[in-house]
């Protein structure tokens, strides 16, 4: 569905990703771990083009698009839904609006059924309708989440990414969002892609768990077999070990 081979990317002289090589299941949710800086939000942004690397190639659906003109990306890119880490709700906008934010491109027939997609994705994501007619500033952290996430699945994409998606939450909504993106994937057949920090909410969420350290793979198992790793650098950052052979960078991308 989705593969990395040989990425690299730089930020002047700051090589954040080295040679990175992943591939992502159809179906499956795939969580990116490792400490900051490491090139995890990076890797999301070149997934979906935002991003080109220096080096290497970007296959999306036997589709390398590290070669694709703008208009040819735009088209792979609407494959995509995206949960940001601050949910980057539009503030002058209802939740309805911000729903259908995603579904713009729709040819204007389409666009008639806008309150039945916004009524859809609201049920999905847990929210009742009434909610549709308020405004961000009205919306608790959690529930501003919910409308990100119900703006990332109103175009019906393929893949979700997620980034941070339980950032900011307290735990018992940082539960509430982990089985919301449980569900979602069992309900919408949809594959995932997300970055944390939470290894709680990456346990729960993930089929499949990937290290990256210093721009490179260096873990992909299971959560199960993630936990048990006899990896050095993996132990250290999943028990939260000060001391140990992972040293941080010095600037975070």
């Amino acid at each position: 569905m989705i593969r990395l081979e040989g990425v690299h990317r730089a930020f002047g002289l700051n090589r954040v990703l080295r040679g990175l090589d992943l591939d992502v299941r159809e179906g499956e949710t795939l969580t990116l771990i490792g400490g900051s800086g490491t090139g995890k939000s990076v890797t999301l942004k070149i997934m979906v083009g935002l991003l080109k690397p220096d080096q290497g190639r970007v296959w999306v659906d036997n589709q390398d698009i590290t070669v694709l003109d703008e208009d040819e990306l735009s088209r792979v890119q609407r494959k995509f839904g995206f949960l940001f880490q601050g949910a980057a709700l539009f503030d002058s906008m209802t939740v309805a609006e911000n729903v259908l934010f995603g579904v713009r491109n729709l040819k204007p027939q389409e666009l008639v059924h806008g309150d039945a997609i916004v009524e859809r994705c609201l049920g999905l994501v847990g929210l009742k309708p009434e909610v549709a007619a308020l405004k961000p500033a009205e919306l608790s952290g959690g529930m501003k989440k919910r409308v990100g996430l119900a703006r990332a699945i109103a175009h019906e994409p393929e893949y979700i990414l997620y980034d941070e998606p339980t950032t900011g939450l307290d735990p018992i909504m940082s539960d509430v969002i982990n089985d919301l993106i449980v569900d979602i994937r069992a309900k919408l057949k949809i594959t995932s892609i997300a970055v944390t920090h939470d290894l709680k909410s990456a346990y729960k969420i993930s089929n499949r768990m990937a290290m990256i350290h210093e721009g490179r793979l260096v873990a992909v198992g299971t959560p199960d077999e993630i936990q048990r790793s006899d990896n050095p650098m993996v132990h250290q950052f999943i028990t939260g070990s000060s001391q140990g052979p992972i040293q941080m960078p010095v600037r975070s991308y």
